[in-house]
């Protein structure tokens, strides 16, 4: 009969994972899902666990919390030599929870995502590659910088709020405004700009419900890079809300790009924010992988 390991971290959505865990127990139960449960203990504890156990014994990796922790345990994966053939599963028990809303939109139970593992049924997923100078990782959501980043310093402490965590993020960024030069080469050509901010995309969806690349599609070949150039408090302001229904790429302080490949350089140091974690720096190089891991679905 089929085994699953499942990747749980109770400590994701602020600690909120640990009261659904007797929930998602049960439903194993009730889908006849032979399931072991590993849990995770510390930070990026996930890349341990896949790197110290046998994947061939599983029918598929389960990872139950939010994009954070579905980077973590992608990045485990990748980072092994001899791959096993696995699919995932996500259970969205996390703060922002937007990878999963390519699996299914909106927000539903968890049983509904159970359901999907018990039906076995999976699609191919594109994945993004960043090669720093001496470290390489795989994100399958989104990746930003400038004030994005900053944004994903401050929302962890705003946890409290729940879904509003990164929206007052954003206001407090806001008050620390400030543009800086960026270097980029995207397929070949080289675009240099006075910049805000950058989001590298793979999927429609980031912060849970920002359509913040519409156009996106997690099996198309291409990341889409969403470019806020230099611009006002008070713009910015008013730009902002259009990212729930994905009207801010029509503005004309936004520029909207599809691409395989993306070169980053800058004069100043900038940190990278894949996934919502804050994790890599310049310079680095971005690189669309097509159907490189396998998603129930």
């Amino acid at each position: 009969m089929k085994k699953y390991l499942c990747i749980y971290n109770p400590q994701a959505g602020g600690g909120k994972a640990k009261s659904h865990l007797e929930e998602i127990k049960s439903l194993f139960v009730k889908y006849e899902l032979i399931v072991d449960i590993v849990f995770t203990e510390y930070p990026r504890h996930s890349l341990e666990i896949i790197k110290n156990i046998d994947l061939t014994l599983y029918a598929g990796i389960l990872v139950a919390g939010g994009d954070g922790s579905f980077f973590n345990v992608l990045n485990g994966f990748m980072a092994l030599e001899n791959r096993a053939d696995i699919p995932f599963g996500i259970l969205p028990i996390g703060t922002g929870n937007s990878l999963v809303r390519e699996v299914i939109d909106g927000e539903n139970p968890i049983e509904d995502y159970i359901k999907l593992i018990k039906n076995g049924k999976t699609k191919a997923i594109d994945i993004a590659q960043v090669k720093m100078k001496n470290e390489t990782f795989y994100y399958a959501n989104m990746m930003g910088f400038g004030f994005i980043s900053d944004v994903n310093v401050t929302a962890p402490k705003l946890k409290m709020f729940k879904a509003h965590a990164y929206t007052l993020g954003v206001l407090y960024q806001t008050i620390k405004l400030n543009a800086f030069d960026l270097k980029m080469t995207i397929d070949g050509v080289v675009h240099n700009m006075k910049n805000v901010f950058v989001i590298i995309s793979n999927s429609k969806y980031t912060g849970g419900n920002y359509l913040i690349a519409p156009k996106a599609e997690l099996n198309d070949g291409k990341l889409d890079l969403i470019i806020l150039n230099k611009l006002s408090r008070i713009n910015l302001l008013k730009t902002f809300p259009k990212i729930f229904d994905g009207s801010h790429v029509d503005t004309p302080f936004v520029d909207y790009i599809q691409a395989k490949s993306i070169k980053l350089e800058t004069n100043v140091p900038k940190t990278l924010s894949p996934d919502g974690e804050v994790y890599g720096e310049f310079p680095a190089e971005v690189s669309c992988i097509p159907a490189a891991i396998n998603l129930f679905a």
